[in-house]
């Protein structure tokens, strides 16, 4: 089995429909979100639909959860509670639903894998150090752990002295490979379709081939100027709008 990885896609359908373009040709049986279908970008009920189409399994991110209603924006920071009210005005009712159904994480995939948006420790929570990594694995004794929320395409493993290791996708190649160890267990994330943090403007999603035991990264360009275009129209904050460009 192929599962598409997706993440973070934050209301950016002209990212998201680049990713499932390629993700097509490269061929994929399922799809797994972990989370983030919106915020930030400029068309939440699209990204919405868009997902829903492809029937993924699915976790709520943050902001999924606070664009419908289910809790304050508090620990967001100032330009990303800004656009929480416009996300709310703009969902329509049956968008706004799917998105207050989407289950919490962890959720499990079967085989000792499993979805999360943040961490294992919470949705909330962030995996961007060996530290943070080796709190999600004290805390789950699956082996395979999905994650996004820190927009950077990465691979935690864990060694057989509790050691740490992190790998991230190498130079400005379209597509890094990462071999699966079936006795180490490991902490995933595809990176983000719709808002990259990495310096690379570009969206990205993975691929996760069962049969092979591999994870493949992509990146690929979108049309980022007509995404911008749609947020200065929708009076979205400029930084975020400018973020897109230099990936960050």
């Amino acid at each position: 089995m192929r599962h598409l990885l997706i993440s973070d896609i934050h209301s950016n359908v002209e990212a998201l429909d680049a990713c499932i373009e390629r993700a097509a040709a490269a061929g994929f049986d399922s799809v797994l979100c972990c989370g983030d279908i919106v915020g930030y970008g400029p068309d939440p009920n699209a990204a919405v639909a868009r997902v829903r189409a492809l029937e993924p399994r699915s976790v709520r991110g943050n902001h999924d959860r606070v664009a419908a209603g289910l809790g304050a924006a508090d620990d967001f920071n100032l330009h990303a509670k800004t656009a929480v009210p416009w996300t709310r005005d703009a969902l329509s009712h049956e968008a706004a639903a799917y998105l207050r159904d989407l289950p919490a994480g962890p959720r499990g995939l079967g085989g000792g894998a499993q979805l999360v948006h943040g961490a294992v420790t919470g949705e909330d929570d962030y995996i961007l150090s060996s530290a943070d990594a080796a709190e999600s694995f004290r805390s789950t004794g699956a082996r395979l752990t999905f994650f996004g929320h820190t927009h950077h395409a990465c691979v935690f493993s864990l060694g057989p002295a509790g050691g740490v290791r992190l790998e991230t996708p190498r130079g400005p190649d379209e597509r890094w490979v990462a071999a699966l160890d079936a006795s180490v267990p490991y902490l995933i994330n595809p990176g983000s379709v719709g808002q990259p943090r990495d310096h690379d403007a570009r969206a990205a999603f993975a691929i996760w081939d069962t049969a092979t035991s591999r994870v493949e990264f992509h990146r690929v360009a979108y049309p980022l100027e007509t995404t911008q275009r749609k947020m200065r129209a929708a009076g979205l904050p400029t930084p975020l709008i400018e973020r897109l460009r230099h990936g960050r």
